[in-house]
């Protein structure tokens, strides 16, 4: 019982701490990137991300061992060139906007090859364990909407940093891009309501509950998507 309750209160820090570094990031990003001076914290915050997510990736690599010195050799080069990179994070925050961005394009247009499911349509297959073909329709051109929105928002930050200077491209990355999800994920909910029967649809909740619940399972599971769905119109 004492165990449960540990693992569960760790559990509660954990989502908490990721939760606070949410919320900090782009704030610590902005400052950062519009300050006159040199920020130790922001270049810490900077590459902070990159060397975690990195580390990661190369732990569950195979074979580990190979790829953690490659990772190694990487950190003792940036290391080596440290005072440059420390004048010039500004690249490693555009780096990191840009490859989120890149790779959820690369998420869900993968999914949308013939043999495939795409990621909607399985999110609704698994709230619902059916699809009608007007539903499989709707959720592959949704999927469509979500690749091509993240490929756009890629390219527009690239551009901006190079075109329109670091200050503008800093409020466009820190502080517009979530709002620019957050109201595409609320229009299509809304256009869903309108073009979608009641009996078809879930509520905004369940869909924000279940996106959560089994993002796991649609980026890594898209061969145990229905069968049923590949005979459906597309």
């Amino acid at each position: 019982m004492g165990m449960h309750k540990t693992g569960m209160w760790l559990r509660k820090a954990r989502a908490l701490a990721t939760a606070a570094l949410l919320l900090a990031y782009p704030v610590v990003s902005y400052r950062t990137n519009i300050a006159r001076h040199l920020d130790p914290l922001g270049a810490l915050f900077a590459f902070a991300p990159l060397f975690a997510l990195t580390l990661t990736a190369a732990w569950a690599a195979r074979p580990r061992g190979l790829w953690l010195a490659l990772w190694g050799g990487a950190a003792l080069v940036l290391w080596h060139y440290r005072t440059f990179i420390a004048v010039h994070y500004s690249w490693a925050y555009l780096a990191e906007d840009v490859g989120v961005m890149a790779l959820l394009c690369g998420l869900f247009m993968r999914s949308l090859r013939p043999s495939c499911t795409p990621l909607i349509s399985r999110l609704s297959w698994l709230m619902r364990g059916s699809l009608s073909p007007h539903l499989a329709r709707y959720t592959r051109r949704v999927t469509q909407l979500w690749a091509g929105l993240f490929g756009a928002m890629a390219i527009i930050s690239v551009l901006l940093f190079f075109a329109a200077g670091v200050r503008v491209w800093a409020f466009y990355a820190s502080c517009l891009t979530w709002p620019i999800m957050v109201l595409v994920f609320v229009a299509e909910y809304l256009v869903r309501r309108m073009v979608i029967p009641r009996e078809e649809r879930a509520g905004f909740l369940q869909v924000i509950l279940a996106s959560r619940r089994h993002w796991r399972s649609l980026v890594a599971g898209e061969d145990s998507g229905p069968s049923s769905y590949r005979r459906l119109p597309q």
